[in-house]
């Protein structure tokens, strides 16, 4: 176990198997869930469609993007 910060608030956290801490994990969890979920119903749907229509940050959902596998449309 190692001291790191978090990728999304700064806090000092111990790291165990995530860039995040509790709070923010959680947080990206659920929006990751959002994300795949309105996927599933709008396949062919862009970063601004699921932005606009589900609230995530841009930055959230290009972070999730690049962190996981997410079909986008084309």
């Amino acid at each position: 176990m190692s001291l790191a910060n978090c990728k999304h608030c700064g806090q000092l956290y111990v790291q165990q198997r995530s860039s995040y801490c509790a709070k923010c994990q959680e947080l990206h969890d659920g929006y990751y869930l959002t994300m795949r979920n309105y996927l599933k119903t709008n396949p062919r749907s862009t970063v601004l469609d699921i932005h606009e229509h589900t609230g995530i940050p841009i930055s959230k959902v290009l972070e999730i993007r690049n962190e996981t596998y997410v079909p986008f449309g084309q």
